[in-house]
């Protein structure tokens, strides 16, 4: 019976560990502008008081350029599918509270125009910004 005990304790802490090694992450890709009437897709508002802070204030149109989910897997990289340019996301790290991510942004134009490393709170949203021209192209991320 306590060999029974044993294994089951061994497979859990297995389980634990690869739970770790990865992440269920969803993405908005979001075209931003400032026009006479301020509007908010239907489909960001769950990201609507981000978007009214700055420096996504300097905008008060918001409409959704495509969405989708994919898995992160610790240390390979993912490739959403962007209309306008081209994103990489990396899963470093993990805890239960908190991911640690590389992310790369190429422009329309392939330029890379954002290459950070930082921490993302599970659950929570992260929205990265790059201007073109007077307006703005936004990669919002969650993970879970």
């Amino acid at each position: 019976m306590s060999r029974v005990l044993v294994l089951a304790v061994l497979l859990s802490l297995v389980h634990v560990a690869r739970a770790e090694d990865k992440a269920e992450c969803y993405y908005v890709e979001i075209a931003a502008t400032s026009g006479k009437q301020p509007s908010i897709d239907p489909d960001l508002k769950v990201l609507e008081k981000k978007l009214k802070k700055p420096p996504f204030s300097s905008w008060n149109v918001f409409h959704k350029l495509s969405a989708g989910a994919f898995a992160l897997q610790k240390q390979k990289a993912e490739l959403p599918h962007l209309q306008q340019g081209a994103a990489s996301i990396l899963l470093r790290d993990r805890s239960e509270k908190r991911l640690d991510l590389t992310i790369t942004v190429d422009g329309p134009d392939g330029k890379r125009v954002i290459d950070t490393k930082l921490g993302l709170a599970v659950g929570d949203w992260l929205p990265l910004v790059n201007n073109v021209k007077d307006d703005g192209h936004i990669l919002a991320l969650t993970c879970k």
